[in-house]
């Protein structure tokens, strides 16, 4: 019976990671950026300003608002990014496949880097984890929840 029940836990284990791994998204922060230069490889989020949305429309597409990328390089006033994601000035998102973009430095509105959060990584996955011991105590999968007790039935009380 052990055995079943650790063969069941293990795959559950790894549905919850499945499960869980959007929630790592949500581990990210935005910080501006605090450098002349950033590295090449740092991963950025350019906000256009209406003038970028104008000229770059044959590039990254019409009423675009953030594009996030990993940066090729600088100079010349211009960021050169390796684009992952477009967001639309409405809440549309793209996925890209790492195509190419220059952006001039007065198209854009303001730079970010997108950081790694340990601490809101470390707060979703303790409510994660919370859940999880809720769900199984709940459902008494492993004896820790439920009700205990006779299940002799006949419902009485003092009227018998």
């Amino acid at each position: 019976m052990r055995g079943v029940l650790t063969c069941l836990l293990g795959r559950r284990r790894g549905r919850l990671a499945l499960a869980a791994a959007p929630l790592l998204g949500a581990c990210y922060v935005y910080r501006p950026v605090t450098v002349v230069e950033p590295n090449p490889g740092t991963l950025l989020a350019v906000d256009l300003n209406d003038s970028g949305r104008a000229a770059l429309i044959t590039s990254v597409g019409p009423e675009v608002a953030r594009v996030e990328g990993a940066l090729v390089g600088t100079g010349d006033g211009q960021y050169v990014i390796r684009v992952s994601e477009v967001f639309g000035l409405h809440g549309t998102r793209t996925k890209w496949s790492g195509d190419t973009v220059s952006f001039r430095e007065n198209y854009v509105q303001r730079v970010r880097e997108k950081r790694f959060s340990g601490g809101r990584t470390a707060f979703a996955l303790a409510g994660v984890l919370g859940a999880v011991v809720g769900l199984v105590a709940g459902a008494d999968l492993i004896g820790i929840g439920g009700e205990s007790g006779d299940s002799k039935g006949g419902g009485g009380g003092s009227d018998q």
